[in-house]
């Protein structure tokens, strides 16, 4: 094990829950959800015209350093867009045109997301000459209808291949209580104790299992068995050293729990002991509220 200090031994800020949760989009008081996706497919919607109005228009302010004919291509939905967005495809561009080729832009899944201010992915072309231009267009538009072959099947090759590599799982076995967020605990703030892992060791170290928010993308739903630690990686003595920081790290997070689960047993029999006191006094007085009621009877039949 390394001298070192490890990530976990550091006083991490106060309040933090590992990875942070992802910030959901605040809808403005008074609108629907339906209300926010209409005005974001209008914006998307005022995007495509500009392109098709203006004959690809420039999109932002006009940069300084354009030539005197510039023409925005839209590539956010083009297949080709990996290889379009490559400087070396641009420098070629450039090298076989003249004109200057930058990308522009944010790429959006759905393009009904996007903004004025971050409109869908484009190219901006700048030319000194309508011929330089015309050249330059042409060019993009042979790359853009370029077959590259099938994506998918180069992806389930990786797939494949990333699966026969050496794998751990590591049990957490650390049951929940009040105020103890073990998946919190176990990643860090941020994720930081699982990064420092990978970082460490070259693997890849996930949270799996009940209750880590883990979704198996075959079933589309988190693993039956209890929570636990997955680390992967494509040398075994790689992931047996991260197993061993992960054992490392879940004998400090044990020991937390440990105290955790002691202050609050501690808790309860403090608040076991005040209620019975509490229903002590209460029988205590309810015994001198009738021994009063008695001796005021008493004394009312002695007057009579």
């Amino acid at each position: 094990m390394s001298s070192s200090k490890r990530k976990w031994d550091q006083a991490g800020p106060e309040g933090s829950e590992g990875e942070g949760p992802s910030k959901a989009t605040k809808v403005e008081d008074g609108k629907s959800a339906s209300e926010a996706a209409a005005a974001a497919a209008a914006i998307a919607a005022k995007i495509a015209a500009q392109f098709a109005n203006s004959g690809g228009a420039s999109l932002g302010p006009k940069d300084p350093h354009d030539g005197d004919y510039t023409r925005d291509i839209d590539i956010n939905d083009v297949r080709n867009r990996y290889l379009l967005t490559k400087g070396s495809t641009q420098q070629q561009i450039h090298e076989e045109t003249g004109a200057s080729v930058s990308t522009k832009g944010v790429w959006y899944p759905d393009r009904s997301k996007a903004t004025e201010k971050d409109p869908p992915l484009y190219l901006h072309v700048s030319a000194t000459s309508q011929e330089m231009l015309d050249k330059a267009v042409a060019k993009i538009n042979d790359l853009m209808n370029m077959d590259m072959g099938s994506l998918v099947e180069d992806k389930s090759s990786r797939v494949r291949e990333r699966r026969k590599w050496p794998e751990e799982k590591i049990p957490i076995g650390i049951d929940s209580i009040r105020n103890f967020n073990v998946r919190a605990k176990v990643v860090g703030p941020s994720g930081m104790f699982v990064k420092y892992i990978q970082q460490e060791t070259g693997t890849r170290v996930q949270i799996k299992g009940q209750g880590s928010g883990f979704v198996d993308q075959e079933t589309g739903h988190e693993h039956d068995e209890p929570m636990f630690i997955h680390v992967t990686g494509p040398d075994e003595q790689q992931v047996q050293r991260a197993k061993a920081l992960t054992e490392d790290l879940l004998e400090v997070v044990r020991a937390e729990h440990a105290k955790m689960k002691t202050a609050l047993a501690q808790q309860q029999m403090e608040l076991h002991q005040a209620q019975v006191h509490l229903s002590w006094h209460t029988s205590c007085l309810r015994c001198m509220i009738l021994v009063c009621m008695l001796i005021w009877c008493n004394r009312s039949h002695a007057c009579v």
